[in-house]
């Protein structure tokens, strides 16, 4: 008996998520290192969604204790653990989650002690998270941060609203996995050995069942060469007519003298799928625009020592598609599914794969050419060397979407909201949700409150029975003081109404209370923004995400 493995542990444990990210995008996320900032309700479900599914370590900074409040949102920590560290009890806890995850804490100092000693090391983390962390700390620690071109990831759960800002100085999409993709088969400008196969193949001479077993890909190119040669063309057909044109020969291919008029048994699925897929099929082979911009783009033009290893791989690219690939990009090598025998469509698949190889092959020669050009292959270990060739194939398979993501720092991002403000509707119906935008001015005008309070709008300690004027009254004032400081930040009046006044009164209502639903939901969705721009697949939010609990919805707009 031959000896069948079966998965292993951790493949049956990650089963689901191998699945979106492979074993490689797994690597990369158990050798991930997350730094988070705050033990709250919010951080402590980010965190979670990273270590169950593996992230490598992570490191929590936070130099408070628990408190009952925390108890009321937080269900990482019990009434009996008040007036112990946060960042020690959540800690321990969230390993037991993953015993494969190591986490470490720091309780003391705060961050901004540590921030003003400048003593931490934030470079050795993939990416930084914090979790309801005030303005002024914030500006500090992105400013830190976007110094050492380190990710940063800024959560916040304020009442029914949440919010995700991104900034990074430069992230690279190498995976994009991009729900529609059209296939990169080339019929306008075919490969050398796929035009040498199909025109091995004699339509005349077919038996009935390689005629009902050709593959639609062979089938359309074999009509392209008919309606090429009748119009006297060499492209492909763009025009309804010219379509039409194409379609009949298609119809007049399916024809054939091997069945017979009563073949009740005749059955033309291929000719089915070939009319089927003309759309994704017949198109023009072109450089996308986002590949010509990373072309251009300075840090392609200008390679140097310290480049980042996607920039020289562009470059390699790019002289590609100048020489060998003919002003296109590599072939993926990827053959989409079709109704046709085993046989026929393995030949098929070794024709792509085949190209692929030798477009593969030649990029990682330019690399390696260019990466000795600037002397950073002699400093490269043999494992980095030896990986080079895997890194390129990765690169050459998602060729078309490669790209390349900047943000604005949030020390800047004042004047992106104000073009932005100037954007939303003064007048709307009472039925129509508040623009995300203004949510988000709301949500920094609060932060505008605490830096001169020292307290958030309507955060203050619950009353008795007999003080519930008085706090009615002090929501006044705050709603009154938020307005102003509105009117003072804002500087026109055209601004300024763009905030309309149920907003503001709805924050102050929510006193920077942590609903745990809401926490919850921005958590899930701020680890999966942690994990993509630690593999470095999928796109990463650019760069805002408002969710509206109020209305369960969520948009992204940027900064």
């Amino acid at each position: 008996m031959s000896n069948i493995s079966g998965p292993d542990t951790k493949q049956i444990q990650y089963d689901r998520q191998l699945r979106l990210w492979g074993d490689h995008g797994q690597k990369a996320l158990e050798a991930g290192r997350v730094c988070l900032i705050g033990a709250n309700a919010l951080s402590t479900e980010i965190l979670k969604a990273l270590v169950l599914p593996g992230l490598g370590s992570f490191t929590i900074i936070d130099h408070q204790l628990v408190t009952l409040e925390d108890c009321g949102s937080n269900f990482f920590v019990h009434p009996s653990m008040i007036d112990q560290p946060r960042a020690r009890v959540t800690c321990e806890l969230l390993k037991q989650l993953n015993p494969d995850v190591h986490g470490t804490y720091v309780d003391k100092p705060s961050i901004d002690d540590l921030l003003k000693q400048n003593t931490f090391d934030f470079a050795q983390f993939n990416v930084v998270i914090t979790a309801n962390l005030p303005l002024n700390t914030l500006v500090t620690l992105s400013t830190h941060l976007w110094s050492l071109k380190i990710p940063l990831l800024v959560a916040r759960a304020y009442g029914f609203i949440g919010t995700i800002r991104l900034q990074v100085v430069e992230h690279y999409i190498i995976e994009a996995h991009p729900d529609d993709t059209i296939p990169d088969l080339r019929l306008d400008r075919p490969l050398k050995s796929f035009v040498n196969h199909c025109n091995s193949v004699d339509f005349n001479s077919l038996t009935r069942e390689q005629h009902l077993h050709m593959p639609s890909l062979i089938i359309l190119y074999k009509t392209l060469q008919q309606w090429q040669k009748q119009t006297n063309r060499i492209d492909i057909p763009h025009t309804r007519k010219e379509r039409d044109e194409f379609k009949q020969i298609l119809e007049q291919l399916s024809h054939h003298s091997v069945y017979d008029v009563s073949d009740s048994n005749k059955s033309l699925e291929n000719f089915d799928e070939a009319k089927r897929v003309i759309p994704s099929r017949l198109v023009n082979t072109t450089i996308p625009s986002a590949i010509n911009n990373l072309f251009q783009d300075r840090s392609c033009l200008e390679l140097s020592n310290q480049s980042h290893m996607f920039w020289f791989i562009i470059n390699a690219m790019k002289l590609f598609t100048q020489n060998e690939g003919q002003g296109l990009l590599p072939v993926r090598g990827e053959v989409p599914d079709m109704i046709t025998n085993t046989s026929s469509y393995v030949k098929l698949v070794e024709i792509y794969q085949e190209q692929a190889k030798k477009d593969c092959e030649t990029i990682h020669n330019y690399l390696i050419d260019l990466l000795k050009q600037h002397n950073r292959f002699s400093t490269m270990s043999s494992n980095e060397a030896a990986t080079l060739h895997e890194l390129v194939h990765t690169y050459c398979k998602n060729a078309t979407f490669l790209n390349v993501m900047r943000t604005a720092s949030i020390k800047n991002e004042d004047d992106s909201l104000k073009k932005l403000i100037e954007q939303i509707p003064l007048e709307s119906s009472s039925d129509e949700s508040e623009s995300e935008v203004s949510w988000y001015i709301g949500l920094r005008l609060c932060d505008a409150f605490y830096e001169k309070f020292n307290r958030y709008p309507g955060e203050f300690p619950l009353s008795t029975n007999d003080e519930t004027n008085s706090d009615q009254r002090q929501l006044e004032i705050d709603f009154n003081d938020l307005k102003q400081i509105g009117r003072q930040l804002l500087n026109s009046d055209r601004q300024q109404s763009s905030i309309r006044e149920n907003i503001l009164q709805e924050l102050c209502r929510y006193g920077a209370s942590e609903l745990h639903s809401i926490s919850a939901f921005i958590g899930g969705c701020c680890a999966q923004e942690a994990i993509k721009l630690i593999t470095h697949q999928y796109t990463p939010v650019d760069n805002v995400l408002v969710y509206n609990g109020i209305r369960q919805s969520a948009n992204v707009f940027k900064l």
